[in-house]
């Protein structure tokens, strides 16, 4: 993959709200597992703590996850967005942060302890967009939420208790395209 390719990997990623519970002719879930499993290896961490963690909801555990959300929330208006993920998406890609992993770092170099925290905090975001950009190249729309204490409520499955909840993306079919992305000004200047 050449540079200008990865780049407009990354500036065709667009968050998708109108989704089918489906996936594209081709894609498997297998195929999404994968991606997201070397993403999550892949991405630098710092000192190669690894703190990322992720799991994939579909069908039902999806559903109950979701629905979760939406009994939360206090209005039908708030209630739109998690209804949409539950019944109109094929999974959720749950990303999560291994606390033990951050708290065994602070321990070992106590000089620097307050940074674990934010360097996790990167590079779980590195594996969030990364794993947006990827399923966008399977032809997958994608959107980013952070429902975490309802989401991390409803994982009943054998997730260790210390993997906080970070983001949600939520993933299916395209259903419909994306309005067209807008920018602000926001020039990268250099210092010599």
């Amino acid at each position: 993959m050449s540079a200008a390719s990865f780049i407009q990997s990354i500036a065709s990623r667009r968050t998708i709200y109108k989704l089918s519970p489906e996936l594209p002719n081709g894609v498997t879930i297998d195929k999404v597992q994968n991606f997201v499993e070397t993403l999550v290896r892949e991405i630098p961490t710092a000192l190669n703590s690894q703190s990322t963690r992720a799991v994939i909801l579909t069908g039902n555990s999806h559903k109950l996850a979701w629905d979760n959300v939406v009994k939360a929330m206090p209005s039908a208006s708030a209630k739109m967005r998690p209804e949409s993920a539950r019944d109109e998406a094929f999974g959720t890609i749950v990303f999560m942060t291994d606390v033990k992993t951050i708290e065994k770092l602070q321990e070992e170099y106590s000089a620097i302890a307050h940074v674990f925290p934010t360097h996790s905090d990167t590079s779980n975001g590195a594996a969030q967009i990364t794993a947006w950009a990827a399923l966008e190249q399977l032809g997958l729309g994608c959107h980013l939420q952070h429902y975490n204490p309802m989401i991390k409520e409803a994982l009943q499955f054998d997730i260790p208790q210390e993997w906080n909840v970070v983001a949600q993306l939520v993933f299916g079919s395209v259903r419909e395209a994306p309005t067209e992305k807008t920018y602000i000004n926001n020039p990268v200047k250099i210092y010599a």
